[in-house]
């Protein structure tokens, strides 16, 4: 496919001298002659390179480089009224280069040609940067058995996908590692847990949503919740079958509206959050018992994963000892050559009902 460029220049013959020379290039060229009609290019039309002239009819070129670069790869800058502080400016603010008029062509088409190669190289290590995080970030995850490949490719699939994510599995299974194992490919800013079952319900509120100077007795000064802090992020709800009624009806308000207001204040403040929850219970037989709000059920519950038990997948318990024996050494500087065959048979043939914790502390 050929690369495409985007030409923003007001004055005609200069605009289609060099849309003929890049069009023998092999490029496939477009051309505008207002800063306007290129913020509605490049946001219609995947560009790949911008040449753009600072003086324009309707805007100074600078004004709108931030706006054309959030959409473009690359940028060079054109102007016969430039000078060495506009032309610093632009590179400042994100140009490939900045090149005075009047110029020779050879120049402008071999800088074309570096800025795209330049943008070509970006892509490359950006798109390995991605998958040595991948790597890495379900490197955390201890498994190679098919079910734990199977986990691990769900959870490249719905990283990158801005939705809402249902976790369930037994206790000491590992849900909290695949919820940040989600968090850390998603791109998102922070990582915010709360254990719904370790907060008394009359303080739930306050923690979640956050509470202003003297909403109640103690509150000696502001903090922001959970929420407000994973703004941009992730919020992780572990054991969110333990939230409490009159909070799931909150927790839902907030999900519909974006909207949150701390205790005690009645300013309004929008958030940007995903949530990832957590459950060692049947979030289902809860709702049809009535204990856990339906409507909530199905916001939380746009993906759901399934972390399985320690017993079935066993074939995983010789890996999980070589790691727990290497992260002792590391943080206990305890030296351990190896555990013998029959405590590894012993533990092949227990159940682990405390999981993938109960075999750590086992270690």
């Amino acid at each position: 496919m050929k690369e495409r460029i985007l030409i923003v220049e007001d004055d005609p013959t200069m605009l289609d001298l060099l849309k003929d020379a890049l069009k023998m290039e092999n490029y496939d060229v477009h051309g505008v002659m207002t800063g306007g009609k290129a913020l509605d290019f490049v946001n219609e039309n995947e560009t790949d390179l911008v040449i753009l002239d600072l003086k324009l009819p309707d805007v100074n070129g600078l004004e709108i480089m931030e706006d054309i670069l959030e959409k473009t790869g690359s940028l060079i800058v054109i102007s016969a009224h430039g000078d060495i502080e506009t032309a610093i400016t632009a590179v400042k603010l994100g140009a490939y280069n900045f090149i005075p008029k009047p110029f020779d062509l050879e120049h402008l088409i071999t800088e074309v040609k570096r800025a795209l190669e330049v943008r070509r190289l970006k892509s490359e290590y950006e798109l390995l940067r991605e998958k040595l995080e991948e790597k890495k970030s379900l490197s955390e995850i201890i498994g190679e058995s098919r079910v734990m490949r199977e986990l691990k490719e769900k959870i490249s699939l719905i990283s990158r996908r801005n939705v809402n994510v249902l976790i369930e599995g037994e206790s000491g299974s590992g849900k909290e590692l695949v919820a940040r194992a989600i968090h850390n490919l998603s791109g998102r800013k922070r990582f915010v847990a709360i254990n719904c079952g370790a907060i008394p319900a009359n303080l739930f509120e306050s923690e979640l949503f956050g509470f202003e100077k003297g909403a109640f007795t103690g509150a000696e000064n502001s903090k922001p919740g959970k929420m407000e802090l994973a703004d941009e992020g992730t919020l992780f709800l572990d054991e969110i079958s333990e939230l409490p009624k009159d909070t799931q009806v909150k927790l839902l308000r907030v999900m519909e509206t974006g909207e949150i207001e701390r205790l005690g204040s009645t300013k309004i403040k929008k958030v940007d959050v995903r949530i990832i929850a957590a459950t060692n219970r049947n979030l289902e037989e809860m709702v049809k018992a009535g204990k856990f709000r339906e409507d909530l059920f199905y916001r939380i519950n746009v993906v759901k994963l399934r972390v399985p038990p320690l017993r079935e997948r066993k074939e995983d318990i010789p890996l999980l000892v070589k790691h727990f024996l290497r992260m002792g050494r590391e943080e206990l500087g305890v030296e351990v050559k190896g555990i013998t065959k029959r405590v590894i048979d012993f533990m092949m043939s227990y159940d682990f009902p405390g999981n993938v914790r109960e075999l750590k502390n086992m270690i």
